[in-house]
């Protein structure tokens, strides 16, 4: 226990001092040249000074805790293309580690599966987004959790369906590489590893948003507070260090978690369906929507953040117990019952609040535990019901975040093996925490602590900025994978699994025809965060190709230089940017068109989805042309 909170205790003090290094150092990149005396008169001076001396002590002792492990068996690399067999077939495949019991108790069960699928989407969404929804498009607030679940249920299934033809860990990823080559995966890798590692930062701002209930002084009305953000710091923090502790702890204690987070919001539902609102104390807020319609509605209102998550299991579909049937069996289960179970908890949420908003005349936004309080059953207040929703409020968003934290890990251990990132995130090293005594997992989880801290400073801690850096890119990462499985569709079995290249094409527009209704300020930003990582995983390689100086640990593959040859990879990731940057000038133009205009409108959304379906066409082609030119073979009967 005490090498846990030492090791716990470093990657804290490396994290803080590497944020206050840049926060320090931006302020005084605003001073114009400022003299020697003036500097030391500045406390953003001080502040960038002392977080350098933490981030180099904090690495100091890191290294000198690190002593000669022995190598511990870690799963070989999965991005090369290797034969699979699709699911279909009437013998299912097996491994070796399918026939070694000891392999097999390692692995996930149902219930630890169904924590992570549940568990990554019953976080924050619910909160917040069904106060947000219902100011948004009041009485029609159902049609949002119903397009919303119709949407994510169709990405469901062909994410579910493809992925298990190939049970591979990092399957988010494995796939678009087989399909597209590596330029695509750059793009796919940015868009996952910033939206995973955003995720727990946003989760930890929802979490001190639902403190602020009991400590006012932690949010005002312009978000959270500095004592409110310091404190979304720390949760994120310990959000990430708890994934340090050993695997198995990790995953029964999620599965609980998530339990707990079901359960509560079920009681709140049928408790606050049979209560009787505070009686009317004024004129009541006005009927009716405040913003335009449903589709917009989406990600501006959290209805799609709220959903996300139902993959986490299949970032882990190698690590799933039983052979190929049996782990496809408890897949299906977790996601699409979570999908399915999702929609009608956030419906009856949906109606039980609005039914308290319109018989209390309480305020838009009023939070859940606000409504609980003014209410009564059977003549008795509901104090004890608002003491759970308030502890809901807290650990719901955490549980959430730690779930995206586990899948992250696993998600980047595999990027580091192909070398999509430094080779040295996947080496063991030894990191003296108990049952885990010689991985890479720690050296992972500080560099998405680092990750997420900076995104959380840089945006304040506001939830919404956050929610939006998280939805947009999770969006395109399952867009492309719908493409995926057209150009492998030979893949596919027989019988209806034939039809999930219409259901990926339906799902790709459906992705195009949200992300152009989005509020445009959130479009922008979030195709943004994908552009820059993905320059970053790109330029790095090539700097380091160079001999630059600082960057010889940076050792992952040059892919950059494929573009300037006649790499096959090229055109589908050509194709892949062109449309990206399509889609946001799409939306800089909806954004400017009246809403009174209804030819207008309809008008760009009629060209939308011919934008959309032509670079769903374009990039098939291009997956095909790849896949010729790259020899790729299976090994269809």
């Amino acid at each position: 226990m005490r090498h846990t909170l030492s090791a716990i205790a470093r990657m804290i003090l490396c994290a803080a001092g590497f944020v206050m290094s840049i926060y320090g150092s931006v302020q005084l990149n605003a001073l114009k040249s400022p003299g020697f005396r003036e500097l030391l008169h500045e406390s953003s001076f001080w502040v960038a000074a002392v977080g350098g001396l933490m981030t180099a002590i904090a690495f100091e002792a890191m290294r000198r805790a690190q002593v000669p492990a022995a190598p511990a068996p870690q799963p070989s690399p999965v991005m090369p293309v290797t034969p699979v067999t699709p699911i279909a077939s009437d013998e299912p495949a097996k491994d070796q580690r399918d026939e070694r019991p000891a392999d097999q108790a390692d692995k996930l069960s149902l219930v630890e599966v169904v924590g992570l699928a549940a568990g990554g989407v019953i976080g924050s969404g619910w909160l917040l987004a069904v106060p947000t929804l219902h100011e948004s498009l009041g009485e029609a607030a159902l049609l949002g959790w119903a397009a919303g679940g119709v949407l994510m249920l169709t990405i469901a299934v062909v994410m579910v369906e493809f992925g298990l033809i190939s049970q591979r860990t990092g399957g988010l990823l494995f796939h678009p590489h087989d399909a597209f080559g590596p330029l695509v995966v750059i793009i796919l890798a940015a868009s996952l590893w910033i939206s995973y590692a955003i995720n727990p930062a946003a989760q930890a701002a929802a979490a001190v948003n639902g403190l602020a209930e009991i400590v006012p002084a932690l949010a005002g009305e312009g978000g959270l507070t500095r004592v409110g953000s310091t404190l979304a710091v720390l949760v994120t923090a310990a959000i990430i260090a708890f994934v340090l502790l050993p695997r198995r702890f990790v995953l029964r204690t999620n599965a609980a978690l998530t339990l707990l987070k079901i359960a509560i919001p079920v009681v709140f539902v049928v408790c606050l369906a049979l209560a009787v609102p505070a009686p009317l104390t004024g004129p009541g807020p006005a009927a009716g929507p405040t913003s335009t319609g449903v589709l917009s509605a989406l990600i501006t209102s959290g209805v799609i953040y709220a959903y996300i998550g139902f993959q986490a299991p299949l970032d882990v579909t190698g690590e799933v117990r039983g052979g190929r049937r049996e782990a496809a069996r408890r897949v299906r289960w977790a996601v699409y019952g979570t999908v399915v179970g999702s929609f009608l908890l956030y419906s009856a949420l949906q109606l039980v609040y609005a039914e308290h908003m319109a018989g209390s005349g309480a305020e838009h936004g009023t939070s859940y535990a606000r409504l609980t309080d003014a209410a009564t059953l059977a003549g008795a207040p509901l104090d004890w019901l608002v003491v759970l929703v308030r502890i809901a409020a807290i650990l719901a968003p955490i549980g959430s975040g730690i779930v995206f934290t586990y899948a992250l890990s696993r998600e980047v251990y595999a990027l580091s093996a192909e070398r999509y990132v430094p080779s040295g995130l996947h080496e063991p090293r030894a990191s003296r925490l108990p049952g885990r005594t010689g991985d890479s997992f720690w050296l992972i989880l500080l560099v998405n602590l680092v990750l997420a801290l900076v995104v959380l400073v840089a945006v304040g801690g506001d939830w919404q900025t956050l929610a939006v850096l998280n939805t947009i890119p999770i969006l395109i990462l399952y867009a492309v994978t719908c493409v995926v499985l057209a150009v492998r569709s030979d893949l596919l079995g027989s019988g209806a699994q034939r039809l999930l290249p219409f259901a990926a094409y339906a799902a790709f527009v459906a992705i195009a025809l949200v992300v152009n209704e989005s509020a445009w300020d959130r479009v922008w930003k979030g195709v943004a965060v994908i552009g820059w990582g993905s320059l970053v995983l790109l330029v790095l390689p090539w700097l380091h190709h160079l001999r630059v100086p600082g960057l010889g640990w940076y050792d992952a593959k040059n892919h950059g230089a494929r573009l300037v040859s006649r790499d096959p990879a090229n055109r589908p990731f050509v194709v892949l940017a062109l449309y990206l940057v399509a889609l946001t000038l799409l939306s800089a133009v909806r954004h400017r068109i009246d809403d009174d205009s209804v030819w207008s409108v309809w008008s760009l959304r009629a060209l939308v989805m011919i934008v959309a379906s032509g670079a769903f066409v374009l990039l098939v082609g291009a997956g095909r042309r790849y896949l010729r030119q790259t020899r790729l073979t299976t090994t269809r009967p």
